[in-house]
């Protein structure tokens, strides 16, 4: 009788466990910026620097750091390309800007962005829909500084296709 009873148990425990498995989503929907979002943000970015004389080059990515869209303006270095590649990503990973990570990173409270390979170079943004990262712009060039391109421009770009209200405070 004990061993029915324990049988019987285990029956009803792994049963249970089947059901509560089963009624748990096996996939989950990810908002991700559209290739038409990314174009028109870059384009923002690109009317807002026409008038400077330091050409950038604007990426877009996607939350995990996939490359949507991306121009690098007539005369812009190849580092200017490469950089906006690789502040969009990092802003994508630590979901905030650049220039918050770089602030961690050159203070000593946070060394990870260096031993990952991250770029924590201000000129980054993340784009945040409904607290979620859908992805991030980010800005290289010379102009690109905090005070000038970089930061403005992303955030410019996001607010234009998404309205205020969709980038991190910093």
């Amino acid at each position: 009788m004990p061993t029915r009873t324990i049988l019987a148990s285990l029956t009803f425990v792994l049963a249970m466990s089947a059901a509560a498995a089963a009624a748990q989503p096996v996939t989950y929907q990810r908002t991700i910026v559209t290739s038409d979002a990314a174009r028109r943000i870059v384009d923002t970015c690109l009317a807002m620097a026409a008038g400077d004389t330091t050409p950038i080059a604007v990426a877009v990515v996607d939350p995990f750091g996939v490359l949507i869209d991306f121009h690098s303006m007539q005369g812009a270095s190849e580092t200017s390309g490469t950089t906006a590649i690789l502040k969009a990503k990092t802003a994508a990973r630590w979901r905030r800007t650049t220039a918050n990570v770089n602030q961690m990173v050159t203070s000593g409270a946070n060394q990870a962005p260096l031993w990952i390979g991250d770029f924590p170079q201000p000129g980054a943004v993340p784009i945040v829909i409904d607290g979620v990262v859908a992805g991030a712009v980010g800005v290289g060039g010379l102009g690109a500084d905090p005070g000038n391109y970089g930061e403005p421009c992303a955030r410019a770009g996001i607010e234009a296709v998404f309205g205020p209200g969709f980038t991190p405070a910093n």
